[in-house]
This record gives structure tokens, sequence and C-alpha cells, in this order.
């Protein structure tokens, strides 16, 4: 806790270093604690007088001590408009003038209108929000004594509050929402609403008191003032039959009575069809209506509103709408399914209804992914959606079917931007959705860490990042996507014994692939430095425990059910070998983790496997490459390659370097042979008085990899992607047999003629021209070395060849 407090004084002390010249500018303060992200917002304003003057009361963990430092610090008249204090309530008479006060989704078991009253008693509010709260009727009553000049009222989903008399004592009201409470519009409200004269705002949405035997009544409701301008009555039933009563609102300008629960067969006698014809077509300054889900007999009947000059119609769930003409002639802005851009409304209008969200984000994704997109410009529009996809991942955390559904949105609304070759933003303001799509993403798999649907669409959107060149987040990418696998290794850790039956144990094998493949993109990305500091952050130790669990698995079975796990385990050699690319430390790491004998384990299972199927084949083929790889690595550092002279690891390095398998690639096989034998040039480039193996003579390998070498064809394609050739060169700097110094120029002269505007520039620049000019230049250098590096030479005094590296 005095960490935390240390935090909060720091970052308030750095509020107060704001200049009070900013106009209008919003400061984020937060302290990190398990169940709050966010303490206080403040708000600098123009001028150097204001005083704290609205207070939000949030559910959280704080104790009193951050809340009295945070007021201590606002003593001196800080430039303050809104704050958050938290699990008790506080009174500062002397700091604070409270105009509006929030206490809105508040547990207060425990907490007394005793306690609630000394709050209030200090201040005249102008506004209370209590919305979701467990307030009952008696704070209403204790308020109703204390807060005569109350305009703004709001008690929606307020389940706990029966008795509603005491809102008619605040007479001054202009904005009351009674939306999803236990408030019933008898004769005697009816009678009450006419005290509240000024009221020109009313929320009677989802009133489940109100039933089709007994619905709200209009005629009851014409006892609200004629002044009213928004009247909501979404999802509440209300009686049809006495729809003209709602002329009674001359200046109504927001109507609502959207999503009206389905009311009987066909045989009704008035319809929705009646309401618009007769009445809603004649409320003159109506500007906004919302009649979603409101079946209309007659589709033409919604033509009766073109007069009306609406700015908003809300038409969503009419799919008996979907083929009308004009519809958009109809208001300025529609929100339906229809388009894209009626899906853009929708996802503004409605943020605070999931079930339309979650329908609207899927017809998104259908429509943008068939480019179903009727005539709009959706290259024009996809940013617009793309923010707005955003604000709703940021709005519901913790809706699973939100978080998957949007997910796979940004995936489609993205797919066109082609992440690897991107150099620029496609379109203003596309950094920073990448930013914030990578917090929202890691978020939503750090809560939703066994549903495999949002897991498996956050992976593939993070996909489209991790190969973003402009390398953003990437530590917080690489920690985030570690936690989930630390979450999907307790999950195989529980199912040693392979069975078809375990649907857990598959859903954590396909989820840790993506993982290990989005950490593989992002280190492939990046610099050597970043690196070597993943590697401390414990990440090699992480994708070894993923692969000795995979291998165990996989090893039960891998020419059928253990496959998936092959699968994993190219996934999780591909990062091991990337990230000890020319990194010592790194390579260490994976020594000590024991990975030589994973290494050992899984060559063995992969030498045993025999089969004509091309599937199972080229998948073992890419783990042998994969494995190899990072061996090779391990091979290039002088203090580490001793660990490799064990009799069974030279032994499969000297297999390997014929290596051979049919219906494979020949890149992948060039790989193989290449890396074996690169691991025996390097061992053997130590000398003889280092080769401690006695099963394999120093001179039998050196024959092999000279045979080896001879057999390979010099332009043959290979996938390797060097970063520098300091590696290969340093076999040409020291003094050992010429067998390791032919695998060397032979890999130069390769990637030099296979590509030259890539490794030849590389080749000038680490020093190899001068290198291999004193190679060919002693009297004892085999002819077919001198070959290659007269070649390689050719190339690199060609001057059509830039001095610029390609990149990969």
């Amino acid at each position: 806790m005095e960490r935390k407090v240390a935090t909060c004084e720091h970052n308030v002390k750095r509020l107060r270093r704001c200049k009070t010249s900013v106009s209008e500018h919003d400061v984020l303060l937060t302290i990190r604690v398990p169940t709050l992200l966010e303490l206080c917002v403040f708000k600098i304003s123009q001028n150097g007088g204001a005083h704290l003057n609205k207070a939000s009361l949030c559910h959280s963990s704080f104790n009193n001590k951050i809340a009295q430092i945070l007021l201590h610090y606002l003593d001196d008249r800080q430039l303050c408009d809104v704050l958050s204090v938290t699990d008790s309530f506080l009174c500062y008479p002397g700091l604070c003038h409270l105009k509006e006060l929030c206490l809105a989704k508040r547990n207060i078991d425990g907490i007394t209108d005793t306690d609630i009253m000394a709050l209030l008693s200090h201040h005249r509010l102008d506004a209370v929000t209590m919305s979701e709260s467990d307030i009952t009727h008696h704070t209403l009553e204790n308020m109703a004594r204390s807060q005569k000049d109350l305009s703004h009222l709001d008690l929606s989903f307020c389940l706990k509050v029966e008795l509603f008399d005491s809102i008619f004592s605040f007479k001054n009201l202009t904005h009351l929402n009674l939306e999803r409470t236990q408030f019933k519009l008898t004769p005697t409200a009816a009678l009450n609403f006419y005290v509240l004269k000024s009221l020109r705002w009313l929320g009677l949405g989802k009133l489940k008191k109100h039933t089709h035997a007994n619905p709200l009544s209009l005629q009851l409701l014409t006892s609200v003032t004629s002044e009213l301008i928004v009247l909501d009555m979404n999802e509440t039933i209300w009686d049809l039959t006495h729809h003209q009563q709602l002329s009674h609102f001359k200046k109504l300008e927001h109507l609502d009575i959207s999503n009206y629960p389905a009311f009987g067969s066909d045989s009704e006698e008035v319809t929705f069809d009646d309401v618009i014809d007769e009445t809603i077509s004649k409320m003159r300054n109506l500007r906004s209506l919302d009649f979603s889900s409101c079946h209309l007999r007659q589709q033409e009947k919604i033509h009766k509103l073109k007069d009306l000059n609406l700015d908003f119609l809300g038409i969503v769930g009419q799919d008996d709408m979907f083929y009308v003409q004009d519809i958009d002639s109809l208001a300025r802005k529609v929100a339906s399914h229809r388009k894209l851009e009626h899906i853009l409304v929708v996802l503004s209008k409605y943020r605070d209804n999931v079930a339309v969200l979650e329908l609207a984000l899927k017809n998104l994704f259908t429509l943008h992914r068939n480019r179903i997109d009727l005539g709009y410009n959706s290259a024009h529009i996809e940013p617009q959606l793309f923010e707005s996809v955003l604000l709703t991942l940021e709005r519901y955390p913790m809706g699973t079917q939100i978080q998957h559904i949007a997910a796979a949105c940004l995936f489609t609304l993205n797919h066109r931007h082609d992440s690897k070759k991107l150099t620029e933003e496609p379109y203003p303001g596309y950094d920073n959705h990448v930013r914030r799509s990578i917090i929202l993403l890691l978020i939503s798999v750090n809560i939703h860490t066994t549903n495999f649907d949002v897991l498996k669409n956050c992976m593939g959107m993070l996909s489209q990042f991790c190969s973003y060149q402009k390398d953003f987040m990437f530590f917080e990418v690489i920690h985030g996507l570690m936690h989930v696998l630390d979450q999907q290794c307790a999950v195989l850790e529980t199912s040693t014994v392979l069975s078809l039956e375990d649907s857990a144990r598959e859903r954590a094998q396909k989820i840790s692939a993506l993982t290990v493949r989005n950490i593989n993109t992002s280190i492939c990305q990046t610099s050597c430095s970043k690196k070597q500091r993943v590697g401390q952050m414990g990440l090699i130790e992480t994708i070894v425990r993923v692969s000795r669990l995979a291998f165990s698995l996989f090893s039960q079975s891998p020419q059928a059910e253990g496959m998936s796990f092959c699968e994993l385990l190219i996934e999780t050699w591909s990062t091991l070998w990337n990230i000890t690319d020319e990194q010592a430390g790194n390579c260490d790491t994976f020594v000590i983790q024991h990975g030589l004998d994973l290494y050992l384990d899984t060559y063995h299972i992969c030498s045993q496997v025999m089969t004509d199927e091309v599937t199972v084949t080229q998948n073992i083929t890419t783990l042998t490459r994969n494995m190899l790889g990072l061996m090779g690595n391990i091979a290039e550092v002088p203090h580490i390659r001793p660990k490799l002279q064990r009799t069974e690891i030279l032994k499969s390095f000297f297999e390997m370097r014929d290596y051979n398998k049919p219906f494979e690639n020949e890149s992948d096989i060039n790989e193989i042979r290449y890396s074996a034998a690169g691991i025996l040039a390097h061992i053997c480039s130590d000398g003889p008085a280092k080769w401690t193996v006695p099963t394999l003579t120093y001179q039998e390998a050196l024959q092999g990899i000279e045979g080896a070498v001879d057999s390979w064809n010099i332009n043959s394609k290979r996938s390797i992607n060097y970063k520098s050739f300091h590696p290969i060169l340093h076999i040409l700097r020291v003094d050992c047999p010429y067998p390791c110094k032919l695998w060397a120029v032979w890999a130069l002269t390769n990637l030099c003629q296979t590509k030259p505007k890539r490794f030849v520039p590389m080749l000038r620049r680490d020093g190899g021209v001068e290198l291999l000019v004193k190679l060919i230049g002693e009297p004892d250098c085999p002819e077919n070395i001198t070959i290659l590096a007269s070649t390689t030479l050719g190339d690199a005094y060609d001057p059509n060849i830039g001095s610029d590296i390609e990149e990969a």
C-alpha cells in the first residue's frame, strides 16, 4: 500500500505542475491496483479559480488514505473538475462545492443513509446519477429533504427502489431517467407528474411492471408536461390503441419506441403502420425517431416520415426494411444493418445496448468481409468503423461475445493493409489505431484466458500488427503473450496422456501455436538488443516449457494424433532459432534449460517417423530444419559449442548433412544439410585438440563436411535470412582446416548468387571481400575453394550491384 500511496503522491505532484494556461486539457491520472484502473480524472480549466464541483464515487478497493492524499494536494484550489473518491463517503465542505454527484454502479451495502446524508448536507446538487446502484427508496426520501434544487436525476437500473413518490419532491427536475426500474405509471403517479412542469427529458424504457395485460397508458402519460423534448420508451409495452396521445407532446424532438415486445398475432387492430401513418408522421418538431424491431406490415409506410426531415432514424433489426428503396432520404443518419455507414451509426448510437452492438458487429464483419457495401466507399469509412469497433472493445472488456466479434471485425477491417509492406500510415491516425488495438487485444486475451473463440480471434488480429514494421509496444506484446502461454501450459500440463476426446488440450495446442507464432513474428522484426532483453524477461524459459509439453504429447503418436503438437513444436523451435540468432546470452539460457536434451529427444522421434504421407513428412522436415537452425546458433558461440560434443548429438549432425526425404521442397532439405555441415564446421574450426568424441574422429568429420559441400548445387534456393556475415567470416579468420573454410565460402557464394542485392552489399560491409582475397592468395588453397571465392569476388566487384542492403 505504501508503494501505491507513493505512486499517487507522485502523480498528483506531476498534475500540479500543469500550467493553468492550458485550455480544456484532459489529464488521466492512473493508480495501478487490482480492481480499478482509473482513480482520478482531472480537467484543467482555463481560468485559475476553479474549485471541485463534481464527484464520482465508484466501485473500487482504495482506502481513505489515498483519497486524503489527493484532497491534500487539492487544498490549494487545484484546478480540478472531476474527482473519484472511494471506499467511504468523505465530506470536505471547505474544499469543494459539489454540483454533480455520481454513485453509478456503487454497491453501498454497509453504508447507511446517514453516510449519504453526511455527504449531501454540505452541498446543493444539480445532478445525481445512481444508475445500477443498490439504493432504496429511503435514500430518495432523505435526498428529497435536502436537495430541492435538483434538476437531473438518473435512477436507471436501480432495482431495489420500490416506491417513487419522493421523486416528485424535486419540482425543478428537467431530466428524469427511470429506465429498468420498478416504476409503474398509475393514476396516482400520473397526477404527481403535474408538479414537474420543468421536465424536458423522461426515460421510461424497459419498465417490466407494464405488460401486455397492463400496458403503459398514453392517456395517463399526457399528465406529463407538453413541453417534453425527449421521451424514451424503448422495450416498454405501451397501449398502441391510444397512440394519438403522443401528439400531446407538441415540442417532442426525440422519440424512442424501439424494441416493442412481441404483442400478438397479425390480427391486432392497431399496428405500427397506424402509429407511423396517423401520429408520428404529423409530429413536425420530431428530429430523432427510433422504432427499431417494430414490425411494419406495409414497408412503404416508412416513406410517410420523409417530410419530417429527421436527423436520426433507428430501424435496427428491421429485416423487412432491408430492400426498401431511398431509406437514406428519410434522415441524415440511419441506424440499421443494411450498409456499413448505417452500422457505423449503430455502433455510435447504441453503445449501452449490448445485444444491438453484438448484432451490429456480426453484420459489420459479414458486410465488410464479402465487400457488400452497396455502393458506399468502404475504404473511406474504414477508419471510422475501426474507431467505433475500438470504442466498443474499450467499453466492454468483460463481454465475451463482443470481444470475440469485435476482434474479428478488426481483422477484416485491417486485412487489406499488408502490414509487412506498410512503410507509412494508410490513413491519418492508423498508427494510433494500431497502438490502441494492441492494448485492447492484450487486455482481452489476459481476461478471457479460457475462451477459445476470443483467444483465436485476438491472436489472429495480433498477427497482423506483430508484422507491422513500426515495432509498436514490443515488450508489452511479448509480456502479454507470455502470460497467455503460461495459461495454456497449465491446461497442457493436465493432459499428459494423448486422447482424442481431450478438446481442452486441442484448444490449448492451437492457441499456443498462434501465440508462439505472434511472438516469433515480433522477434523477426526487432533488433538484437531487444532480443537480448526479452531473453532476460524469461521468454526462452517459457518457450522451452511449451516445447517440452508439446514433445511429451507428440512423442506418444508422432504420425497420427500427436501431429498437431508437431505443428506447435515447429513454431516453438522457429522462435527459439530466431531469438538465439547472434545472441550468446540467449543460447546460454537455452542450454541451461536442458535444451540440448530436448533437441536430442525430439530428433530421435523425428528420425523414427517413416511414412509416405506428405503432410507428416513435410512437418517432420520443417521441425528438423528449425532445430538445426538453433543448433547452428549455438555452434557459433565459442564457449558453448564444446557442449555439442556429445556422441548422440554429433552423430545427428553427421547424419543430417546428407538429409533426404521424399516429397519435400528443395529449400528445407538444403537448409538441413547446410546447417548440419555448418555446425560440424564450427566445431572443427576449434582444432583437433578440442575434439573429444571418440566414436566419430576429427578427420571423419572433416571428410563428411567436404563430401557434403561438394555435392551441393551452388544455385540452390534457401530460406535462411542472415543479418550479418560475421558468424561465417569467423571461420575464414581463424586457422582451421580447408573443409571448414569450404563450407564458409560455399555459403557466401550461394547467398551472393541467389540474392545479390541483399548479400553482396553485406559481404562488402562485413569485410568479406578482404578475407576472400587473402584466402585465394594462400599457396595451398584448394581449387574448389578458389573457384567459389573468385565467383563471389566477381559479384562483389560488380558495379551494377549497389551498396544498399535490400530488405529481406
